[in-house]
């Protein structure tokens, strides 16, 4: 039951809801998509003007991902180790639990068990501006070490990746997909990352 338990709060495979990423998302060994998105002073930008000759750890997320936000404390200890070797990204997306509104993964409403009982309540931000902000008071939240660029409101760059709450893709030096996660998992990116580099 306990393991069970852990699957549903931290998964590492897509589940029922997640059942387009396997066919949404990019494959392994194609380019790295290149799409806008805006950094936190409003200014737009390529996705591709981040490729810069070194592997990249590329997360999608936003605060109200229960697995967004525990898994953090592996991705910044891979930031640590990786520092000047790899680049590391995240394009802060649309809430996946939003208080007071319309999950995107679900029909209705759906704050989870674990928000509920540590209290974040988060509204799904109307415009670029509330979303900028959010991403921002996420980053002083959970002590992000990473850049942090947001996702404009079509939604693209969290559609292309796969429509899901957290996932991730580790990418070469020569913007080639190498790795894609569903959901994000350090462990599985700390190997990949390893062979990349020979270490």
């Amino acid at each position: 039951m306990q393991t069970a338990a852990c699957q549903m709060l931290f998964p590492n495979e897509p589940g029922k809801d997640l059942q387009h990423y396997s066919k949404q998302a990019p494959l392994q060994g194609t380019s790295l998509p290149n799409l806008q998105i805006v950094t936190l002073d409003g200014e737009p930008r390529q996705l591709d003007e981040f490729v810069n000759g070194k592997p990249m750890v590329l997360q999608l997320g936003s605060h109200s991902c229960p697995v967004y936000r525990y898994r953090r404390f592996g991705m910044n200890a891979l930031q640590r180790e990786y520092a000047g070797k790899v680049d590391f990204l995240t394009i802060y997306t649309i809430e996946a639990h939003p208080d007071g509104s319309k999950s995107p993964y679900r029909e209705g409403e759906w704050l989870t068990a674990i928000n509920r009982v540590t209290g974040v309540r988060v509204a799904q931000p109307r415009t670029l501006i509330e979303r900028i902000q959010q991403a921002s008071f996420s980053i002083t939240e959970l002590g992000t070490q990473n850049p942090v660029v947001v996702d404009g409101m079509h939604n693209h760059a969290w559609s292309t990746f796969g429509a899901a709450p957290a996932p991730a893709y580790v990418v070469d030096k020569n913007g080639k997909i190498v790795l894609r996660q569903a959901w994000v998992n350090p462990k599985v990116i700390k190997k990949k990352l390893n062979d990349l580099l020979g270490s």
